[in-house]
């Protein structure tokens, strides 16, 4: 899980995804170093590093993501800009979410536009190694 990456999602699409609404995040990448967790950080105007999600490899345009749940349709159409499909297996939510003046004052942190390697920030992932908890939520 340290060796991942750490994106931004928007407070109502992650409330989709913590409601098992949105079975997908649709990005228009794919990183380099490809992991199988996402950190998710909570942008304006709720501000906090929240959780982490375990996900498969992502399904790539034009082929097909699968079921019913946000989004779906809009990528199986192209209508949707992004073209990869991330399906989310698990959830787990920091038991003590990291608001973004901890982690400015503390680790520097500036909210990745696209994403950002967590490794990037050794002290950061010094600190959730030894002090942050995670809530498993499932799929």
């Amino acid at each position: 899980m340290l060796n991942s990456i750490i994106l931004s999602i928007k407070p109502f699409y992650n409330e989709l995804i913590i409601n098992k609404e949105k079975h997908y995040e649709f990005r228009n990448f794919k990183p380099k170093n490809f992991t199988s967790y996402f950190w998710v950080y909570e942008s304006s105007p709720i501000k906090i590093l929240k959780y982490i999600m375990k996900i498969k490899d992502p399904i790539v345009f034009p082929d097909k993501a699968q079921g019913l749940s946000y989004g779906v349709d809009r990528f199986n159409s192209g209508e949707m800009k992004n073209k990869y499909a991330y399906e989310i297996e698990e959830l787990y939510l920091l038991e003590n979410p990291l608001s973004m003046k901890f982690l400015k004052e503390n680790f520097n942190f500036t909210p990745p536009q696209a994403y950002t390697y967590l490794q990037n920030n050794v002290d950061l992932q010094k600190y959730i190694q030894k002090y942050i908890n995670l809530k498993a939520l499932g799929k």
